[in-house]
């Protein structure tokens, strides 16, 4: 007979892609992740993966085998975390991981005490591979995942506002020309969403002097203040400045850009948590 482990191996490889990122998320070695599997392959009497350069496919057998068997995995896996939960008498706070801006202009102003959090500031991709890897309980983060041990849950849909210095008298025409005649506040050089606003949306190349190119858009929405330039930043970063009349709004990027979808995102045996749950719950909006 199969044992438990060699189940919970298998989906973590199934849900992973991988040996080695399935090693890394129980915490064993490569071999040992190998070795479980080879045994529960001879159990089954057929290969549950094939071996890619990329990593480890599913074959028929392997899809039949997780449909079987995933959910009683989750529900042992959960159960064993509640035992952990009860030894300690309580969880501790909720490790989550999310941009700083995000942090504080979407976060902060939607919690009320309803979970406690331990925050982890960084990057989208790195915060998934924690959340992949169990260093953290879950990702705020505007980048869809891809690994099959993830699922998500939206959380709001944020869009993008074009923001200039208040004294700024905006053009009745010729936004464009207009734009690119002034100097500009950036979060990157690269300027992904800008370039396609300017060339799906305005209609021509963006090509305005860069004053200040800042990885943090807090001090993009200060730089606009200040009077150096005009910017595109999303919503929740630009809130505060807005309704204090800091900057103003040139209300044309809100319906010519799509908004970014952020969501939450975490481990499929995770779930049913009912703290993930909560913060959730308090950080969504239609």
């Amino acid at each position: 007979m199969a044992s438990l482990e060699q189940f919970r191996v298998f989906v973590t490889v199934y849900r992973a892609g991988s040996v080695s990122a399935a090693a890394r998320e129980r915490h064993l070695t490569q071999p040992a992740v190998s070795a479980q599997l080879a045994a529960l392959e001879a159990r089954t009497g057929e290969a549950l993966f094939t071996r890619t350069p990329r990593g480890v496919t599913p074959t028929e057998r392997g899809k039949l085998l997780y449909a079987q068997v995933a959910d009683a995995v989750d529900r042992l896996e959960r159960a064993g975390n509640d035992l952990k939960i009860t030894a300690r008498n309580a969880r501790g706070p909720l490790r989550v991981g999310c941009s700083a801006e995000f942090l504080q202009g979407y976060v902060l102003p939607r919690l009320h005490g309803e979970v406690a959090l331990l925050v982890t500031l960084d990057h989208a991709r790195t915060l998934l591979a924690q959340v992949e890897g169990g260093t953290l309980d879950a990702a705020l983060v505007s980048v869809a995942p891809t690994g099959r041990a993830l699922t998500e849950r939206l959380l709001t849909r944020v869009p993008y506002v074009l923001i200039v210095p208040p004294a700024w008298t905006p053009p009745q025409q010729g936004l464009g020309e207009w734009l690119n005649a002034r100097p500009w506040v950036s979060y990157s050089l690269e300027l992904p969403t800008t370039r396609r606003f300017f060339t799906q949306a305005l209609g021509l190349r963006f090509g305005a002097q860069q004053a200040l190119v800042a990885p943090d858009l807090r001090a993009v929405v200060r730089a606009v203040e200040q009077g150096l330039g005009a910017s595109l930043a999303p919503y929740f970063a630009a809130q505060e400045a807005l309704e204090a009349g800091r900057v103003q709004e040139l209300a044309t990027a809100r319906d010519l850009i799509p908004p970014e979808h952020w969501r939450i995102v975490y481990r499929l045996p995770d779930e049913d948590r009912e703290d993930l749950q909560r913060l959730a719950l308090a950080l969504a909006q239609p």
